[in-house]
């Protein structure tokens, strides 16, 4: 099935179907003068045909939207095919200008300093047991963005030590991941579940015996609530626990390709890590740069 009977089949009008093969010939034009094939095509190559409409035809948001629906539609019909497998156009939109997640967002130097100030010393062994548990939090969510219900969820058995490896089970609003520990993480762990967890345990009212992290989901947020008060002494840009998620997923970004970052954050849908890109069309110069196909 070609374009034109793929789109007659779903009934759009005469017109629609002219004006969207004129669309798909100008991103097959494109594509095949950057040795593209379009069977092939990434939604990276997708954001580079965008910056090319922006810059060379001068379009602006809601005719690069019209030209992206078209191609989601051509996408539709090489699955229906068989030609494709997924379509890279499927979560695409280009959105009006916006703000930003979250503000006054940390580098990875700041999220990591903030990890090895954290202070575990104290003269009585109960707070100083505490303050050794509240490191290990610190870093899961300064290295793997872990949320408070996905802490609440962690059981001793996803712990996977010896391969330098935590596994992060699903949740209503996540999926399950396997992220890599960084070493000093891996030490203070050893430490956690070899005595500190265990005298932890006999001083907590446990919901549940396996548990890495005893205790409600309530007194799990009371835990990161006070290590976000905590934090706010060593780096005064510290406001929640949110903002350290979402500098951890930014700069993620920085390093991996969108896809990765969907997976390592948990993400159910690409359009939550889109999120985290500014693709509105003053900033996709950015995005282009960090995503480019040809580099």
């Amino acid at each position: 099935m070609n374009y034109r009977t793929y789109l007659e089949k779903n009934r759009y009008s005469e017109h629609t179907i002219v004006i969207n093969i004129l669309r798909v010939k100008r991103y097959k034009d494109w594509a095949k003068s950057y040795g593209i094939k379009v069977e092939q095509a990434t939604y990276k190559n997708l954001l580079s045909y965008i910056a090319y409409l922006k810059e060379n035809k001068k379009y602006q948001r809601q005719p690069i939207n019209q030209e992206i629906r078209a191609i989601k539609l051509y996408y539709d019909m090489l699955i229906e095919n068989n030609d494709v497998v997924e379509n890279p156009a499927e979560n695409l939109t280009i959105r009006g200008k916006r703000k930003s997640i979250v503000k006054d967002l940390l580098t990875e130097e700041e999220l990591e300093d903030l990890y090895y100030s954290y202070d575990t010393k104290h003269h009585d062994t109960f707070f100083k047991a505490t303050k050794q548990r509240d490191k290990v939090v610190v870093g899961l969510m300064v290295y793997q963005g872990i949320t408070a219900v996905e802490l609440y969820q962690l059981k001793e058995e996803h712990l996977e030590l010896a391969r330098g490896q935590i596994y992060i089970p699903s949740t209503r609003r996540s999926n399950r991941r396997t992220l890599k520990l960084q070493p000093s993480q891996i030490v203070e762990l050893i430490e956690y579940t070899a005595k500190t967890r265990i005298y932890l345990s006999k001083r907590s009212i446990a919901t549940d015996d396996e548990q890495l992290f005893y205790g409600t989901l309530n007194s799990i947020h009371g835990i990161t609530g006070r290590i976000i008060k905590i934090l706010r002494n060593y780096n005064r840009k510290v406001k929640s626990y949110s903002q350290i998620r979402s500098s951890v997923i930014v700069n993620w970004l920085s390093k991996n390709n969108l896809r990765q970052v969907q997976y390592m954050a948990g993400h159910r849908y690409i359009s939550s890590t889109e999120r985290y890109l500014q693709d509105d069309l003053e900033n996709l110069h950015e995005v282009v740069n960090k995503f480019h196909p040809l580099k």
